[in-house]
């Protein structure tokens, strides 16, 4: 069973220091970011946490910033002199009550929730101004 590690779990004991990927390798978003292509040099994998996926290896990094969190997933294929990369970042607001990943997720969900809900009211009222009586 994967678990959610709160960041400050990460940072305080060592035995918590990889462990937040359980969550985030299971987090996806509807804000999301792709960039593919080729770098010269060697590939950055001791930035990530490396998990086996479908279609090969996947590496996970978690980057806050200070209104987002992001979840970069990146492939990479290693070649003499360059790499090529293809990374897919997924976006979530960072609220300040969330103490781990999963409630972050939870969030995220009931914010997009209200939106559309907000949304589709104004699009009601819009479209009840522009044909009265119909």
């Amino acid at each position: 069973m994967l678990t959610a590690i709160n960041k400050d779990q990460c940072h305080s004991s060592p035995r918590f220091e990889k462990q937040w990927v359980g969550w985030s390798s299971q987090m996806y978003s509807i804000a999301q970011t792709y960039r593919s292509g080729s770098k010269s040099g060697q590939a950055p994998i001791d930035e990530y946490q490396w998990k086996d996926g479908i279609l090969g290896r996947v590496g996970i990094k978690r980057v806050e910033t200070k209104r987002f969190i992001r979840f970069e997933h990146l492939r990479i294929r290693q070649k003499a002199d360059f790499y090529w990369y293809s990374r897919r970042s997924h976006w979530f607001i960072k609220f300040p009550y969330c103490k781990n990943d999963k409630q972050i997720l939870i969030a995220n969900i009931v914010f997009l929730l209200i939106i559309l809900q907000l949304l589709g009211q104004v699009i009601s009222a819009l479209m009840i101004a522009i044909f009265p009586g119909q």
